[in-house]
């Protein structure tokens, strides 16, 4: 990121003319538990909105079966079994993270719970009203080969995903669930140098012990948690919102404390000063603007808010919102925003060195990433195929998504449609 758009919104989305369902699933999922919604309501486009978003769980948790019931009819029994769903798989996680801390004890290697881990152990989100795919936990560095070889050794699988900067390959447990290790916080920068490391977390006093785990487990501080929040959505997810549900940001971030309405009752006494400690451990890789905005999101969403009214909203938080909305609605707007492929992501090696990593992992693909791109092939050689294909496929992605970006600035504006 440039310092001279250190307080720059760097999105730039259209105007969003939004329909009553996707404004419904906003203050149900955000709002003030009393408030009424007044307008003519489209149940089976309000459950659209709702999976499309990912909130479907987080509005069942808030709201409850009796009063989804009344506004919805029948369609409130989907939003029960997507928290239904969610909750299964949370146990299955939570107990995915036991398995992880048993594996670390007897080896004395400390770890800090991140991401869904540490929101749910520490009961900042509620059960069920958050999906998640995986455990992401902070160990030492050089303590991270020597977890993910107990892992294998206690059954675990390679996923076959590629490794991070910040992170091992992820592994894939027998029965369910997902473990990512990681080596840094990649973009949080406790003295504004490098990414975080478990130690310095734990020498700062940054971390709270987890006692009802075995061995040395803890979570991030609350501003900690807020700020990885913060760069992982807008820094590492923020070009790419099909990848990432940023709703589940606003979400988190309302639940640690930064705006009101978090499903717990936790959140706005002390809210601004959270925010501000957040964005200062971000400032390199999320501007002070995006910052700022997201804060206000949170504030104007939990406060019932309609942003939406003015398709053209100016204001930041308006403008973030219609980035959220667009990134997942509108082809042309998420089409164009995969040209930010180059553009400046969290990082802490040599931005040159960067950028020619990052292409030639978009050009060279394991085969789950294969798989995961373009399905499994028929045959095995398919994959030298798909591979020989590659490059030609990513220039005519790039065409396509300048063709489009072409397009959506002489429209202008995104009519989101009612389903």
């Amino acid at each position: 990121m440039s310092h001279r758009s250190a307080g720059a919104i760097r999105f730039r989305p259209p105007r969003v003319v939004a329909p009553p369902a996707v404004r419904w699933m906003l203050q149900r999922a955000f709002g003030p538990l009393d408030a009424p919604f007044l307008e003519p309501l489209d149940p089976e486009a309000a459950l659209a909105a709702a999976r499309r978003f990912e909130t479907s769980a987080r509005l069942a948790a808030r709201q409850g079966a009796r009063r989804l019931a009344a506004e919805l009819g029948p369609a409130a029994a989907a939003l029960q079994r997507d928290r239904a769903a969610a909750t299964a798989l949370g146990l299955r996680l939570s107990a995915v993270a036991g398995e992880v801390a048993t594996a670390a004890a007897p080896l004395g290697i400390p770890l800090v719970f991140l991401k869904f881990a540490a929101l749910t152990a520490t009961g900042v989100s509620a059960p069920g009203a958050r999906a998640a795919c995986d455990v992401d936990v902070l160990v030492p560095a050089a303590a991270a080969p020597e977890l993910q070889r107990a892992l294998l050794a206690r059954g675990w699988r390679p996923s076959g995903m590629p490794e991070g900067e910040h992170q091992l390959p992820a592994l894939v447990h027998a029965r369910g669930g997902v473990v990512e290790v990681h080596r840094l916080l990649l973009g949080v920068r406790l003295a504004g140098g490098g990414s975080a490391t478990a130690g310095e977390l734990a020498r700062r006093g940054l971390l709270e012990p987890l006692p009802e785990l075995p061995g040395d487990c803890a979570v991030p501080s609350r501003e900690v948690q807020a700020a990885h929040t913060l760069v992982h959505g807008l820094g590492q997810h923020g070009w790419w919102p099909g990848s990432y549900p940023l709703l589940r940001m606003v979400a988190d971030l309302i639940d640690l404390g930064i705006g009101m309405g978090g499903i717990g009752g936790i959140g706005g006494k002390g809210g601004a000063a959270l925010a501000a400690a957040a964005a200062a451990l971000v400032a390199r890789d999320v501007t002070a603007g995006e910052a700022a905005a997201a804060a206000a999101l949170c504030a104007a969403l939990a406060a019932g808010d309609d942003l939406l009214a003015d398709p053209g909203d100016p204001r930041g938080e308006a403008v973030l919102l219609r980035h959220i909305l667009a990134g997942r609605l509108d082809p042309d707007y998420a089409a164009a925003l995969r040209l930010g492929l180059f553009r400046a992501q969290p990082s802490d090696r040599p931005p040159a060195w960067r950028l020619a990593r990052l292409m030639l992992g978009a050009v060279f693909l394991s085969r789950a990433q294969v798989d995961a791109i373009y399905g499994v092939p028929r045959q095995p050689f398919g994959y030298l195929g798909r591979r020989l294909w590659r490059p030609f496929d990513l220039l005519r992605r790039l065409g396509r998504y300048g063709a489009r970006t072409v397009r959506l600035r002489l429209d202008g504006e995104v009519n989101i449609p009612k389903s």
